[in-house]
């Protein structure tokens, strides 16, 4: 159809045009979306099944825009799937509406920061962040560690150093945590992350002790977790926001780790759905079953290992399989990630690589300490970006 500029970054008001903010509606599905809208369904119809299955990635409260025009005339609506890709819907030259997925553009910074207590961590976090996500991560790292209503003092430090994503000049998506430190009764206790993406204490003792494992038996994967992948024959972004694993129909399907069923019914182009809320805050997901077991319902505890359900094809599916995700928060994780974790120190050349992570964290910290930097509330950005539809690459308005 000729060259088109996807707006992906809208801090500016362009030709008369209006940018409306709004969140995406915890549970309600893309076609009821579009009928909202009176939007044309065929945007959905005419995706491929990849595509197709995408829209139902779409994370709750998910922050989206929408241009319109000085008649209130939907021009653009940009909804973000995951931190790296988004659904575009936008009129084309011949007043049609079509939908494809394009690479979000943000900006990326690694900070420091520092902060005396004067409540709570969690609440003096969230106070100079305005991020519940540094928050949440920050308590949980050093869960079952420190007791953070006993042995804190007012004005002993908080040091965290991670990379966030920023987006129209606001935290976007899940921070990444490389360590963090706190001061108890004078001692100062660090947590650190390694580069298998799991944290660790000063003597590379494995913090984090809860062990998932695979939901299936003699499971064969059959297509891995990717957030953004271009596809070179395509000419096209790909996302595929879980792990999919062959089996025949009927196979059984175990729950990956104890926990409580928050979800078991038809969920779109999932299908036969069931999610699985577990103690250390994430969430699993077991799509396009056959059957759910007798017994397992909303509500349900379940035990690692239990069977909860049979391999389908049920939704939007090409064939029997299973497809696996697992989510913290709304963000969907690799669940492979979490799969094997280690519990011993280590030893040899991990041992080498840890200590060295470990030492460079620990000048970080030594230096927060000695400059208490002062943290600035949030960036500001002042181009708009485009991307070239033909070349996918960004483009400066």
């Amino acid at each position: 159809m000729g060259r088109f500029f996807a707006l992906l970054l809208l801090p500016l008001l362009l030709f008369g045009d209006t940018v409306k903010h709004f969140k995406w509606k915890d549970g309600e599905s893309f076609l009821a979306f579009l009928e909202r809208k009176k939007l044309p369904l065929s945007v959905y119809y005419n995706l491929d099944k990849d595509d197709q299955k995408l829209t139902e990635d779409i994370p709750f409260n998910a922050n989206c825009q929408m241009v319109v025009d000085t008649k209130n005339f939907i021009r653009q609506i940009l909804i973000p799937v995951n931190d790296e890709l988004q659904l575009q819907i936008y009129l084309t030259p011949k007043k049609r509406y079509e939908m494809k997925v394009t690479p979000i553009i943000s900006e990326e910074y690694t900070e420091t920061l520092y902060l005396p207590i004067q409540t709570l961590p969690y609440d003096d976090i969230l106070k100079t962040t305005g991020s519940k996500n540094l928050a949440s991560v920050f308590v949980k790292m050093f869960k079952g560690k420190v007791d953070f209503r006993k042995g804190l003092q007012p004005g002993a430090p908080i040091i965290m150093v991670y990379t966030q994503k920023y987006r129209l000049g606001k935290p976007f998506s899940m921070p990444e945590v490389h360590g963090a430190m706190v001061e108890v009764n004078g001692k100062r206790i660090a947590i650190y992350r390694h580069t298998d993406g799991h944290f660790y204490d000063e003597k590379g003792g494995q913090h984090e002790k809860f062990i998932f494992k695979l939901p299936m038996r003699n499971a064969r994967i059959t297509s891995r977790f990717t957030k953004r992948r271009y596809h070179p024959i395509l000419h096209r972004y790909r996302a595929h926001l879980g792990v999919d694993f062959g089996a025949r129909p009927g196979t059984p399907i175990l729950a990956t780790g104890d926990g409580r069923v928050i979800y078991a019914g038809y969920l779109n182009g999932y299908g036969k759905t069931i999610k699985i809320r577990h103690s250390n805050g994430l969430t699993s997901l077991y799509a396009h079953q056959k059957s759910f077991k007798k017994g397992v319902h909303l509500g349900s505890r379940v035990k690692q290992g239990d069977i909860i359900g049979y391999v389908g094809s049920s939704g939007l599916s090409s064939g029997p399989h299973l497809h696996f995700g697992m989510y913290r928060g709304s963000t969907a994780i690799d669940p492979l990630s979490v799969m094997k974790k280690k519990t011993e120190g280590f030893s040899g050349k991990e041992r080498k690589a840890f200590l060295a992570i470990r030492n460079k964290m620990d000048a970080k910290f030594r230096k927060a300490l000695k400059t208490k930097p002062i943290r600035k509330p949030y960036f500001d950005f002042y181009e708009t970006y485009y991307v070239d539809s033909e070349t996918f690459k960004p483009k400066p308005f």
